[in-house]
Formats: structure tokens, sequence, C-alpha cells
């Protein structure tokens, strides 16, 4: 019950999951970099083509003993069943418990209540969107540089990312987002990072951090608006997920004109590959 999606319908897929956006974010994004090649090691697959309404991303490049990151769509939860069947033929395929993300949280829902062996592994985030007309610039003392992040900051991302624990891979993760994909990093006169943030490999922008003794600055505001300006002339639709439980990061998408995206929420959720193969 699952078609896999070869290259030369990836330009079709593109336009059809934009039609689907916002709930569509994640794999619209991915499929968008598959078509520009621009991202290589991934496979899609549908449950049907092209009159979908699942639609799974898998990243083969960054996979563990533990498990593989995959980036799904479902249509709506009508669709939940379905999509329990393409993830099945996928975790079967790949031999590998899923990573899953993307997904709104009612069809996680009914999801984790058809296939019990699959859970959360933390709260849901809401989807936040920032439209173009509310990017503003933000000054930034002459005595910082902004530039953008390099391997020598990985570990330091790394560090200061609350949820880093969740992934195993975390390391290799940021350091090839941060080879691939846009960011902005501010460092003072010692050339140390004092805030920054990147896009995530699948669209969301994220790991905004600011060193506590520059938080009064607004660097946090700065980098996140010269990174959406890097965005605006490639990207569809520019959004971040944040944590229900995390207030102030609530806050300060609120105060920075991000609005809240109705109906729209997404979890973590691990889909075991042994006990995924029964229900």
């Amino acid at each position: 019950m699952a078609h896999q999606v070869l290259s030369e319908d990836y330009c079709s897929l593109e336009k059809f999951l934009r039609n689907d956006l916002p709930f569509s974010a994640s794999a619209h994004y991915l499929v968008k970099q598959l078509r520009k090649w621009s991202l290589t090691k991934r496979m899609v697959w549908v449950d049907r083509w092209s009159d979908y309404s699942v639609v799974v991303v898998s990243d083969d490049q960054h996979k563990t003993a533990d498990s593989q990151r995959v980036y799904c769509f479902c249509r709506d939860t009508k669709s939940t069943l379905v999509l329990d069947a393409v993830l099945q033929h996928v975790t079967k395929l790949l031999s590998s418990t899923l990573f899953l993300f993307g997904l709104r949280s009612e069809v996680l829902d009914q999801l984790i209540s058809h296939r019990s062996s699959a859970y959360r592994v933390s709260t849901d985030g809401v989807i936040m969107n920032m439209q173009l007309e509310n990017i503003s610039q933000i000054p930034i003392p002459n005595r910082l540089t902004v530039t953008n992040l390099k391997q020598k900051h990985v570990e330091t991302v790394v560090q200061e990312w609350p949820y880093s624990g969740i992934f195993s891979d975390c390391k290799e993760w940021v350091s090839d987002m941060i080879k691939q994909n846009p960011s902005v990093c501010i460092e003072n006169e010692q050339r140390d990072p004092v805030a920054w943030i990147l896009q995530q490999d699948y669209g969301c922008i994220g790991m905004l951090h600011v060193i506590p003794e520059y938080r009064r600055a607004k660097l946090g505001s700065a980098v996140t608006m010269l990174l959406m300006e890097k965005l605006l002339k490639e990207e569809d639709y520019l959004y971040s997920a944040v944590n229900l439980d995390n207030k102030p990061s609530l806050a300060f998408h609120e105060r920075n004109n991000f609005e809240y995206v109705s109906d729209f929420s997404v979890g973590f959720v691990v889909y075991p590959y042994e006990d995924g193969l029964q229900k």
C-alpha cells in the first residue's frame, strides 16, 4: 500500500504539497530540496500516486543503530490507518524504528491509539508562521559581528540545545545542517558565538540560543530576522515549531510577530520496528 516516488515525479509532488500547506510544511520543504538536488539520500513514499493522502520522507543520511528519521504528511485523521500501513511498509523496508515528525497532533493521537507501541518523546509543539510584512531589521551593536554558523560551533550548538539528548547522532546531524542549511551567528570581539539560529533539515527554523549575558540586547530577535531575510527568496513557508512547555520561547515568538497557525501542532513520535510489526 506504499508507492515510492521517483525523482522524475518530485516536481509534480512539490506542486501538490504546496497546495497542502501549511500542514505539509516539512514534507514540502524536503521534496523541494530533493527536486533541486540540494538534498540526497532521501526516499519518498505515498499511499498512491498521484492522488495521495499520505507522504513519508525518510532520511537515509542520518541513520543510527536505534532509529531513522522520517518526515510525514497525512491529509486528515480519516487517513490515519493508511498512514500506519505506509509506515509499516517503510519500517520493514528499512529494518529500523522510525522517528516521526511533521504530523498534526490529532493524527498522532489516532496513530498511537491504533499502534500502541508508538509513543511521543516530548510535549507537542505549536507551529508559528512568519509573514513577510512582519520581518523587520533589529540594530546590532558595532562591537559584534554577523556571520554564519561554522563547524567550529557544532559542539556549542549541541551543548546549548535542550533537546539534544533525544538524538543519539545529534552532533553529526547538527554538523550536516550547518554545512547545508542557512544560518546566522553573531560573534563578540573575541570571535566567540553569542547568538545563533539555523534552518533545520526539514525547513523549520530553530536551535535559537543567546548566551545569558547578551540576552538584553535583542540578539535573539536580530538573528531570527536576519535568517528570515535569507530565506525569503527560497521558501514558500517560514515557520517555527515551539514546544508548548517552553513558555519563554512562545513569548519570544509572539513578541516578534510570529502568528499561531490554527489547528496545527506537531510532535516527535517513536514508531518501533519490532513491536510495530503487530498491533
